[in-house]
């Protein structure tokens, strides 16, 4: 792990419990950064809003890590890029790195790969030949089971149970407690509504739910 201070990007939520887990990791938290003007200055939990990204760039890449704290939640639309992935996708081409963060209370495989930016958070499982792609989160209490395949930028929501290898494209979200029956793809861009039981590959960017799962149709 690395050694580097870092600048946590978005004070909300999910920010907070990323900044429990390196605070348990004795990493060194500089502050957050937030757009919410009303923010600056503030302390949250402890730690100092320092202000707006500007911040961020006062600093060289070589002497931080960034950690994500953008919660990816479902988008209205199922193009473009969510605003978690554009925070990860503007700082990585000016060059700064984004921490890998997992939780003492998470089970992560020896034989598991996690790409840069990825998030294992309390509770969750990730199990031997599983792979979590760059700025994906498994969240809270999430198991992933052998051999797996997570997206970049694609989130596991609370609870969600995903069987032994399971595809998952990049930037899907999967809701929280959704059980995914093992071997399925699951296609770039698709959501999983909360509580689905999954028992068919989902096309990219189609939004399901229910059980059995079955496509959301427009009105």
């Amino acid at each position: 792990m690395s050694a580097k201070p870092v600048i946590i990007v978005g004070a909300g939520g999910h920010g907070r419990v990323l900044l429990d887990i390196l605070k348990r990791r004795k990493r060194k938290v500089l502050g957050f950064v937030d757009a919410k003007a009303k923010l600056h200055g503030t302390k949250i939990d402890g730690v100092k809003v320092l202000g707006g990204d500007k911040i961020i760039l006062k600093r060289k890449p070589a002497t931080i890590e960034l950690v994500n704290g953008i919660g990816n939640a479902p988008r209205k639309s199922n193009t473009g890029l969510g605003l978690r992935q554009k925070v990860f996708a503007t700082y990585y081409a000016m060059g700064y790195r984004f921490a890998t963060v997992t939780s003492p209370d998470a089970m992560v495989s020896a034989s598991a790969r996690l790409e840069p930016g990825a998030q294992i958070v309390t509770g969750a499982i990730v199990h031997p030949g599983a792979i979590v792609g760059a700025n994906a989160i498994v969240n809270t209490g999430a198991i992933v089971d052998h051999d797996c395949r997570i997206g970049a930028h694609s989130h596991i929501a609370p609870g969600a149970v995903l069987s032994g290898a399971v595809d998952i494209g990049e930037g899907c979200h999967v809701g929280a407690g959704t059980v995914i029956v093992q071997g399925l793809r699951i296609g770039a861009g698709a959501l999983i509504g909360a509580g689905a039981v999954v028992t068919k590959p989902v096309a990219a960017r189609t939004r399901v739910l229910g059980v059995p799962a079955r496509r959301k149709r427009s009105k």
